[in-house]
């Protein structure tokens, strides 16, 4: 018989088609009647006996091959998705992908986005870094119409850029040893040889750590109020992560100051001291301004922020196991081991056991309970596992988009034109933009 795909002609024998006369070209040799052929095909000559099919004729070479053969292949370059709507319009099922593409064909099928991850991603992180390029810029331009404009935004970009120029990079430097010395030196304070002891019994700071300390304040109270005066809009600049994590390593010293004024000035009021002790303790949050100089740190703190639906499943996954595994665990210990002789003391347990941190504190001791431990620790490290790879997908679009972001700021130069224009394909841009929103609509 005949065979024509949309232009592509070959002739095939009937011995050859009846090896599978469940597809579609095996069923045409069981037709009888014109009206059941056109069933089977888009058009008919019974002068020539050719059989006409309106379909890709790209991919009709794969269903030769396959009636040659009994495999099928998949090129790499194909879309799955055509091939597979492709065979079963043939009659062919995918169990005949031979075993060199199965694992390939059935893994871009299930997971489309695995193997073009770094692709995409690219794509992503250009255009939603194009989004905060211009979001950068127009903040840039509010001070064309300020006083002293171009000092500002020059003093702006060095205190917010780090890396911008050589004033920039000194101050980064600055700001961060400042931050690890009053980590420092609260540690070391922490430590006998320097905690010094008043007449009243009470624990007093050393006066050479205090002295840091008020540095640091100072340079931190500095950095701040120098931020907000040059800042292109007074009233967005708290609404910056950043800027509220510089207010909140402040904020626990001056609370504290007015706290002891207020003990000092009314005896009665003594308990508040225990507020002042709480407050000082939080100066250790000081670590997070190393974020404002740190890509990595930034990268983490948007990863958390957009990886909300993978933490919960990892919270949910680990609240069942622990709620299964301490009532089992319960249910066999409670006889014999009093540190399991309840079940809030078997979720301290699970808990520890399916995070395989393992204090040993608790520890079952019948065989049972030990068989239970296994099961608990063996599903603990599955489900962890389980979101790590979306996560961290995450992690390298969010830490490629923010490399990106910086590497655009650091090229611009206001006061002289810009050196380099940030690049963009607007094609993309747009395609993206439209996609965003027609999964919106799709959504609702």
């Amino acid at each position: 018989i005949s065979i024509n795909v949309g232009g592509f002609k070959k002739k095939m024998r009937s011995n050859t088609l009846l090896r599978f006369p469940e597809t579609r070209l095996g069923k045409l040799l069981s037709c009888h009647s014109k009206e059941s052929i056109l069933e089977l095909c888009d058009d008919y000559d019974d002068t020539k006996n050719e059989f006409y099919f309106d379909r890709n004729p790209e991919l009709f070479p794969y269903v030769l091959h396959f009636y040659n053969t009994g495999k099928l292949h998949v090129m790499g370059e194909l879309c799955v998705f055509s091939f597979s709507q492709e065979i079963e319009y043939w009659g062919i099922n995918e169990f005949f992908i031979d075993s060199c593409c199965s694992y390939s064909y059935h893994g871009r099928k299930m997971e489309p986005d695995q193997e073009k991850w770094e692709e995409q991603s690219d794509q992503e992180s250009t255009t939603s870094s194009f989004d905060e390029i211009l979001a950068f810029y127009n903040d840039a331009s509010k001070f064309d119409k300020q006083p002293f404009g171009n000092i500002r935004r020059q003093l702006w970009l060095a205190l917010d850029n780090p890396g911008y120029s050589v004033l920039s990079r000194i101050f980064s430097v600055l700001s961060i040893v400042v931050v690890l010395g009053s980590i420092v030196t609260m540690c070391l304070n922490s430590l006998p040889d320097f905690q010094i002891v008043d007449s009243n019994g009470n624990l007093e700071e050393d006066p050479r750590f205090e002295i840091v300390e008020h540095f640091g304040i100072a340079w931190f109270t500095f950095e701040l109020v120098a931020r907000f005066a040059v800042a292109p809009d007074f009233l967005k600049f708290f609404k910056h992560a950043l800027n509220l994590i510089d207010l909140m390593s402040i904020l626990p010293f001056y609370i504290t100051l007015i706290v002891n004024l207020v003990v000092e000035s009314s005896p009665t009021l003594a308990n508040l001291g225990r507020v002042a002790q709480v407050l000082r303790l939080m100066r250790i949050f000081r670590i997070l301004k190393l974020a404002r100089h740190s890509t990595g740190l930034r990268s983490l703190g948007a990863t958390l922020k957009y990886s909300y639906r993978e933490v919960g499943l990892l919270l949910l996954y680990l609240s069942v196991g622990i709620s299964i595994f301490s009532v089992v665990a319960y249910t066999i210990e409670k006889e014999e081991n009093e540190g399991l002789a309840t079940i809030p003391a078997c979720w301290w347990w699970a808990t520890v056991s399916m995070t395989t941190v393992g204090y040993g504190d608790v520890v079952p001791g019948s065989t049972a309970g030990k068989l239970t431990a296994s099961a608990c620790i063996l599903a603990g490290i599955l489900v962890v596992v389980l979101p790590i790879t979306l996560i961290f997908n995450k992690f390298s679009h969010f830490y490629r988009r923010q490399k990106q972001l910086e590497s655009a700021m650091r090229s611009c130069d206001f006061g002289d034109g810009m050196k380099e224009v940030p690049s963009v394909n607007l094609r993309d841009y747009y395609a993206y933009k439209v996609k965003s929103l027609m999964a919106s609509l799709t959504n609702m």
